[in-house]
């Protein structure tokens, strides 16, 4: 899987762009850092997620859950690609769920994250994503 950082946003393969500053990508599944608005009343041509919940789009699944913060963290499965990947912002999501049926590759940015994973002693692949 090819990941780029792009200024503050990052470029899973060409299908997934996560969005820290709120650019988004025509024909991409844009994943917000933050939650947005529960009821968006008008129509966009962008498929964005912003908001805790499951959701399906050109055959890759994705779970978004927040915590302790506005800041959503990912779970992403490409059934194509046979890919099952997480993207953490938050890592008080990682006391709060049954970590054994997740993904075993991690991506993060924040340290913060990366030692909260060690703390918990699982054996995942951890990613940092960097400039």
């Amino acid at each position: 899987m090819e990941i780029k950082k792009i200024w503050e946003n990052i470029q899973f393969w060409t299908k997934i762009f996560f969005s820290n500053d709120g650019s988004l990508k025509e024909k991409a599944i844009n994943l917000m850092a933050n939650v947005g608005k529960a009821i968006v009343t008008e129509k966009r041509k962008e498929f964005i997620i912003d908001y805790p919940g499951e959701y399906e789009k050109y055959h890759i699944y994705i779970q978004a859950l927040k915590w302790n913060t506005d800041r959503l963290n990912f779970f992403v499965q490409d059934y194509n690609e046979k890919t099952y990947f997480a993207f953490i912002q938050d890592p008080s999501v990682l006391e709060n769920l049954d970590l054994a049926k997740y993904p075993l590759k991690w991506y993060y940015t924040d340290e913060v994250v990366y030692n909260q994973i060690e703390r918990l002693g699982f054996e995942w692949e951890t990613i940092k994503i960097e400039n």
